[in-house]
This record gives structure tokens, C-alpha cells and sequence, in this order.
């Protein structure tokens, strides 16, 4: 497992391989720079098809030279915290960040975008419509679309603060999509269906505990885990601090927007504990979570929104962490060294069951008790049961002893 640790004299490892690079790339970035201009000044010069792929290499150079990776010791302050102290540790790591100006052109959120959200085929990675725009240059707004916050921005008042420009929960949307899609939560609509075009649904559902029917929206299958880490990012970043009070992007209502129905915070959200979303929320969430695990995609705009903003998505580098908060972790703690890290070098290939990065008891994830017997034993100690799983030891509760 990599954990950017290494130790003097040692083979140098893939966070000191990377600096290298960065290193080199700080005099190759000078080159890249002379070569588009001379590109711009001589463009008509080349092959159209030669132009569009020397163009799509140079517009990654600048990105993969200078790849922000996980600092050594990022993580290091919530090994051995759970629940509301973990999220608590996680928001102080996350919070402070830097805010990028709002709209398009350089420096601006549309920049960003063809770094994170711009395919192979120099097409924009809409989540919301299978409608694709070309994205021509950093900067520039791809036709037909907008800015849309996944998490909508009406959930905390609509200031137009930290919240706002976060790009964790920002995405280049289809501007219908984003239309139908309104201030809605996530969720899995059972009627009144006013939208449904194969890569976003709208409806409504009923929950017993709300006792009223709402609105939710449903992204494809492929994008669920990708809106539910956004989901626990937001959460965690601007939910509540160790000691239970609300961040300031929420002061206008003192914590989430609970007061107006046409709001859908209302109903996905709550205000009295740490885990900020309502129980029914929580469900929809994890679940996705789990089905729809972290992909190369994912990671990739992590890398292109950490040079930017300067934080990283702890749901996406550590998956697990989502269950020690909202899931079948809660009142364990983490210990972090435990943990699948998604930048390990066999992340991407391990099957999909086992992409959580912990054992999440997900119907996949069961062993049949003939697999159980081969690894796992009960043994009583000083008069105490211990599990002994693949020779570590656990008490009942399943801490590492």
C-alpha cells in the first residue's frame, strides 16, 4: 500500500519519482509555452488531424507536469478519531482552500473545467445530458451549457461564498439539464415523472419519515458514487465543526435551509447532528457510494481540481472513510494505515466489490463460511473473545487490537 511515506536510503518512491518529474517539468513547462506560440503562429501550416492531436497533448502537458499529489502526512490527523470527530478532523484538513473566481475566461471556473472535465476527444464530461460539447480552450463556456452545483447552492442561502466556487460539487452541466434538474436532492424518483432522458430522471417519492411527497433527481448509474462523494465532500467541508456549530457559508440560516419547501434542502438535510443529512439521504448515498466506486475518471479531475484549489476529496482517496461516518463503520476508529488508498498502484484493477477500500458488507463483499474458515477464527484470550482475521487481531466490536 503507497502512502507517500518513505524511509532515508530507501528506493525512492512514486511521491519522489513524482517531485522529479515536477521538477523537470518546471523547465520542460517553458518549452511548452514557446511551442504554442509557435503553434498559434503557424497553425495554418499543419495537417488538420496533426493539429488536433498536438493540440490535445499540449493542453495535458501543463496538467501532468505539475499534478498536485496528496502532501506526505495530509491525512495523518484522523487516524484514531470516528464519527463527528473524524468528520470534524476531515473539515479542518479540507476547509481552507483556495476559492477560484466564478464564470469564464482565464483564472475562472471554465478553466478549470477543460482541465477536469474535458475528455480524450476534447469533448465536455457532461454527468447531466449525453449531449457532449466540444471544449475548445481554457476558459471558454462549451455551447449550451452552464456552472451547475450539484449541491445546490439554494441549500445554504445562495451566497455566493467558498460554497459556491467549490469544485468538488461544481460540473459543467447542459443547461436544460441543469434546469430540470432544479435545487432537487439526489434520490431514486417512483412518480410523477417530468424528466427522463436516459442520463438524468426527475420525480418524486414519498418517505415515511417525512410523510410528504418531493422532488428528487437520478444521474446514470456510472455517475452515482461521483455525486454521492460530492455529497459527503460538501457535508464534511461546510457541515458542522467539533463542536456542533455551523459553518459560516450556512450562518444566514444557521445551519442548512430548512424553512421552504420549494427548497430541497428541506428534505435531504437536517440541523440537529453531525451526520447532516436526513436518514433516507443517507441510505441513497452510501448505497451509491458503494455500487459506483472511485474511477480513473474521478481521479483524474481530483488531480486537476487540487491544482487549483489546493484540497483534495477525502471520499475519493479514501473510500472507506464515507462508512466510519455514515455507514457500517460508525463508532470505529480509523485506522488509517488499514485503509485502501485509490492512488495504490492496483486500485483501478481490483473488482468492483472490493473498490470500497474496506470491508463494507455489501451483499458482494459476503464469504460463505467455508471462505470465512480459511481466514477468520475466534480465540479466547485472558478469558476475552479475540478474532483473528488473516493473523491481525480485532476485538467483538472489530478494532484492531
Amino acid at each position: 500500500m503507497i502512502h507517500n511515506h518513505e524511509v532515508p536510503g530507501s528506493i525512492p518512491g512514486p511521491a519522489t519519482k513524482k517531485r522529479l518529474i515536477q521538477c523537470i517539468g518546471r523547465f520542460l513547462y517553458v518549452y511548452y509555452l514557446l511551442y504554442c506560440r509557435f503553434c498559434s503562429t503557424f497553425a495554418h501550416l499543419f495537417d488538420p488531424l496533426m493539429k488536433k492531436n498536438i493540440s490535445f497533448l499540449l493542453c495535458l502537458l501543463p496538467l501532468f507536469l505539475f499534478a498536485e499529489t496528496m502532501p506526505a502526512g495530509y491525512y495523518d490527523r484522523i487516524d484514531g478519531t470516528h464519527d463527528a470527530e473524524l468528520k470534524a478532523t476531515l473539515k479542518t484538513i479540507i476547509r481552507k482552500h483556495t476559492a477560484i473566481p466564478y464564470g469564464k475566461g482565464k483564472g475562472c471556473t471554465w478553466e478549470v473545467f477543460y482541465y477536469a472535465d474535458r475528455d480524450e476527444n476534447g469533448y465536455c464530461e457532461d454527468m447531466y445530458s449525453d449531449d457532449w460539447k466540444p471544449l475548445n480552450s481554457p476558459g471558454a463556456v462549451a455551447s449550451g451549457c452552464n456552472i451547475e452545483h450539484s449541491f445546490a447552492k439554494s441549500w445554504w442561502g445562495g451566497a455566493e461564498n467558498d460554497a459556491y466556487k467549490d469544485f468538488y460539487h461544481l460540473n459543467p452541466s447542459n443547461s436544460q439539464a441543469n434546469s430540470a434538474r432544479n435545487n432537487y436532492p439526489l434520490g431514486v424518483p417512483k412518480k410523477n415523472i417530468k424528466s427522463d432522458t436516459g442520463s438524468l430522471r426527475v420525480g418524486k417519492i414519498y418517505h415515511d419519515s417525512l410523510k410528504t411527497d418531493f422532488w428528487v433527481f437520478e444521474p446514470k448509474d456510472e455517475y452515482k458514487g461521483d455525486f454521492a462523494r460530492a455529497y459527503f465532500y460538501m457535508a464534511t467541508c461546510y457541515g458542522r465543526d467539533i463542536n456542533g456549530n455551523p459553518d459560516a457559508v450556512c450562518s444566514k440560516y444557521k445551519g442548512w435551509r430548512l424553512d421552504n419547501k420549494d427548497v430541497g434542502a428541506r428534505f435531504a438535510m437536517q440541523n440537529d447532528n453531525y451526520l447532516e443529512f436526513q436518514p433516507w439521504e443517507i441510505e441513497v448515498l452510501i448505497q451509491w457510494h458503494r455500487q459506483d466506486p472511485v474511477s480513473k475518471k474521478e481521479l483524474k479531475r481530483m488531480d486537476a481540481v487540487s491544482n487549483f484549489q489546493h484540497n483534495r476529496n477525502p471520499f475519493i482517496e479514501y473510500p472507506c472513510l464515507a462508512e466510519y461516518i455514515w455507514g457500517n463503520r460508525k463508532g470505529q476508529n480509523v485506522v488509517l494505515a488499514d485503509l485502501k488508498n485509490t492512488y495504490d498502484a492496483d486500485y483501478l484493477d481490483l473488482p468492483a466489490n472490493k473498490k470500497a477500500g474496506c470491508p463494507c458488507e455489501t451483499e458482494a463483499d459476503i464469504e460463505t463460511p467455508e471462505e470465512q474458515a480459511v481466514h477468520f477464527r475466534k480465540v479466547l484470550r485472558n478469558g476475552v473473545i479475540i478474532i483473528e482475521r488473516d493473523g491481525v487481531l480485532y476485538n467483538l466490536l472489530g478494532n484492531r487490537l
